[in-house]
């Protein structure tokens, strides 16, 4: 074997070396991102969400609500903000929860009774808690908050229509409507 055909072998198994190194640190970085991936709780899609670093009651990590609340909602002198929770892209595995904040500005007492939800598109909604009292006097105010938390097969567009009975001293009710809307998918 001549110089210069031991050079041109050299440089074959070199050219071959950093081909075989470069699938293989391919194929590391890939195997990395998968475990941290897994390792974090979840997919991809969904590493990208800002977790609040809670879980809910079935094992989900929260993420702040996503999208953007807007408008007010209101029946004589009780005000809810926002009306509407436009969500979204909501990765699924996770759990959010949008709120209301509801005031008294009318100048009797009033009572939130318990909410109703209206199912327009979606499924399952998840429960309304109110943070706060229930029994609100004038210039009071209380949180309503609903976690929605979805799973391969409840994925899609979901529309929610809540109906926040409001029971006044003087023995009127009148219903506030509020609403939320979500594409839930990875």
């Amino acid at each position: 074997m001549t110089n210069t055909t031991a050079r041109r072998a050299e440089r074959r198994r070199a050219r071959r070396s950093r081909w075989i190194l470069g699938i293989g640190t391919s194929t590391l970085i890939g195997a990395a991102v998968t475990v941290l991936a897994i390792t974090r709780g979840g997919s991809s899609a969904d590493t990208a969400a800002t977790r609040t670093g809670e879980t809910n009651s079935m094992g989900m990590p929260i993420i702040a609500t996503p999208g953007a609340g807007s408008g007010v909602a209101e029946v004589d002198g009780v005000t809810a903000t926002p009306s509407l929770w436009a969500l979204g892209r909501v990765p699924l595995n996770v759990a959010v929860q949008p709120n209301w904040k509801l005031a008294n500005t009318g100048i009797q007492a009033v009572t939130l009774g318990t909410p109703h939800i209206q199912i327009n598109e979606g499924c399952c909604p998840g429960a309304l808690t109110y943070t706060g009292p229930t029994t609100l006097q004038p210039g009071q105010s209380t949180e309503l908050t609903f976690e929605l938390s979805m799973h391969p097969g409840m994925d899609g567009a979901h529309d929610m229509t809540l109906h926040v009975p409001v029971e006044y001293a003087d023995g009127t009710s009148l219903t506030l409507v509020l609403a939320v809307t979500g594409n839930f998918r990875d």
